[in-house]
């Protein structure tokens, strides 16, 4: 009774309409902290909070606003949810290097670079530009390691993208692993070097398709170097199901059972697929002889339990080095965070950018890295 009066004092019937809806946002935003630890296979919801993680955080800072303006004691309610993962906000925005301008590197630097170039399918280019382009932004940026996702390159004859790249970016080895191919062409990923492969493979186990995990060992001068290249299991969305999420909710949709349902079930299978594949992708690092550097598309956030799983005891290049809002991902929605560069630390970060091109529906990323 005393706190039902204590409200009923203090605040109107509005302000105590937003107070509720204040404590509810309180609690998504510790669930969402929450979902970077637990196992979407032991309870798959917990993830959506974790993919939501931005919206939760800019919905209770509009309630801090609302707060600040009213009774400044509530402001308290969210304030403090944030401050409790205030460590978790540089996974998404970093200043902590304001310079993220590719220079000439020098011998000690080892330049590595990641991309998923979506089949080399622009939207507003033809398939053959986009390729030009790529190899373009390619030989600007110069890595010494580039690892693709959605590689698509001709098998045989005077077309091969893999011998067009080795020479218009001065690679001296690489390893294309197609996911599916005929006699003429594949597609898949690749990782291409400017010093020897000496090893190469892929993590069969949870492997679905185009989304798997291939690596290849490469050898420096004296040392040799593990390159995990990944694309984690994506939600495998349809034009249908895009526009159903981005649509406004009306009566109708809301009645739409169906496509609430498909697009359920697509979501909570990545979740899972995901988590297999990063339990199987640590297992493979732990037995790892080498230093290694594991880059792609996770197809996740930095607030999921499989980058955090993958990521666990290694340095995150945006972490280290980024600069500004770490989004990677422009496509349905231009909010997250899904490609990373992250190596065990035994190897130190120099310099991290993410390029602003919108080649893909991606956008390529790369760092310089010590060892």
């Amino acid at each position: 009774m005393g706190n039902r009066l204590f409200f009923r004092n203090k605040l109107g019937y509005f302000s105590r309409t937003v107070f509720t809806a204040n404590i509810l946002a309180a609690l998504a935003l510790l669930l969402s902290y929450a979902a970077s630890f637990i196992d979407p296979q032991q309870f798959w919801p917990i993830a959506f909070f974790g993919l939501a993680f931005l919206p939760i955080l800019l919905i209770n800072l509009g309630f801090i606003v609302y707060w600040f303006l009213r009774k400044k004691r509530y402001m308290l309610i969210s304030l403090l949810c944030i401050l409790a993962g205030w460590n978790l906000l540089s996974k998404h925005i970093n200043f902590k290097n304001n310079n993220d301008k590719m220079v000439v590197k020098a011998d000690t630097i080892l330049r590595v670079m990641s991309f998923n170039v979506h089949l080399f399918e622009k939207y507003d280019n033809p398939k053959a530009t986009f390729r030009e382009e790529t190899a373009e932004l390619v030989n600007t940026v110069s890595p010494d390691i580039a690892c693709f996702q959605e590689f698509y390159s001709r098998i045989r004859g005077s077309k091969q993208f893999v011998k067009h790249l080795l020479e218009e970016a001065n690679f001296e080895d690489y390893y294309f692993e197609p996911a599916s191919q005929n006699d003429y062409e594949g597609y898949g990923q690749a990782i291409f070097s400017k010093f020897p492969i000496i090893n190469q493979g892929t993590i069969l186990k949870n492997g679905y398709g185009i989304n798997r995990i291939i690596f290849a060992d490469i050898k420096r001068e004296m040392d040799t170097i593990r390159i995990y290249n990944v694309h984690l299991r994506s939600f495998a969305l349809q034009d249908e199901d895009k526009d159903f999420i981005q649509k406004t909710a009306s009566a109708q949709q809301i009645k739409d059972e169906r496509s609430t349902k498909r697009v359920g079930r697509k979501l909570k299978r990545a979740f899972t697929n995901r988590s297999e594949q990063a339990k199987s992708l640590r297992q493979h690092i732990e037995q790892c002889p080498y230093p290694y550097i594991v880059m792609g598309d996770f197809n996740d956030t930095p607030m999921s339990y499989s980058v955090n799983l993958v990521g666990k005891n290694m340095y995150n290049a945006f972490e280290e080095k980024g600069f500004g809002w770490g989004v990677t991902h422009f496509g349905m929605l231009p909010l997250f965070q899904i490609d990373y560069i992250l190596c065990d630390r035994s190897i130190r970060v120099d310099n991290y950018g993410i390029i602003k091109e919108r080649l893909s529906d991606h956008y390529p990323i790369w760092a310089d890295l010590i060892h």
